[in-house]
């Protein structure tokens, strides 16, 4: 997220250079114009790289089926124990699944030494939580009423899952923000390069 921060801080900084500037070269501020959109751009490419798992050394592919009657939020959440970045954990958001439905997510899982996989539903409750720490590369979960088999962790999934809830609710905001300003800054190109309500001489 922190790219797309500074990539909306630039737009900002673009359009008030374009809004302040006394500048008559329509040349000038097409160029700046051109530069704030493809930085944008870049920054929206490079996020949706780095939240995808292209390129993962040791993928974890998990086909999971819901098969309750109710929507279901799914992750995976990667633990690892080792000596050269200590102890740790990373979520993985796999999306939504409707009631009877499957859906097909993969996370990165080098140097861990078990995954959960958990479930919850539109109120947020736990409605599966499974540990596994089979070496399998490749996993068909079927989720079931009442089916959590890892009682004991539902505390720290509750707490972990909120937090990249939280994480993705405001990657998504700081995503609108950098739209919105591409989308003015295009406007505004658009503007001088037809001349329209500038207040430029032809």
């Amino acid at each position: 997220m922190k790219i797309l921060i500074f990539s909306a801080f630039l737009l900002i900084v673009t359009l008030l250079i374009k809004y302040f500037s006394f500048s008559n070269s329509r040349q000038g501020l097409k160029l700046l114009s051109i530069f704030g959109i493809l930085i944008g751009f870049s920054a929206l490419g490079l996020n949706s790289l780095f939240n995808s798992n292209f390129g993962a050394s040791t993928p974890i592919n998990l086909r999971i089926e819901n098969l309750t009657n109710k929507q279901l939020k799914v992750y995976s959440i990667a633990f690892w124990n080792n000596s050269w970045n200590e102890k740790g954990n990373y979520v993985t958001y796999g999306g939504k699944i409707e009631p009877k439905e499957t859906t097909d997510f993969d996370f990165e899982n080098d140097g861990t030494t078990e995954f959960w996989i958990v479930a919850k539903d539109k109120n947020g409750d736990i409605e599966y939580l499974n540990r596994i720490t089979d070496s399998t590369s490749e996993f068909e979960i079927k989720i079931l009423k009442n089916s959590n088999t890892y009682q004991q962790g539902n505390e720290m999934a509750q707490h972990l899952t909120f937090k990249k809830d939280k994480q993705i609710e405001s990657n998504n905001y700081v995503i609108w923000a950098n739209i919105i300003l591409i989308g003015i800054l295009a406007v505004t190109f658009i503007r001088i390069k037809t001349g329209a309500n500038t207040g430029y001489k032809p």
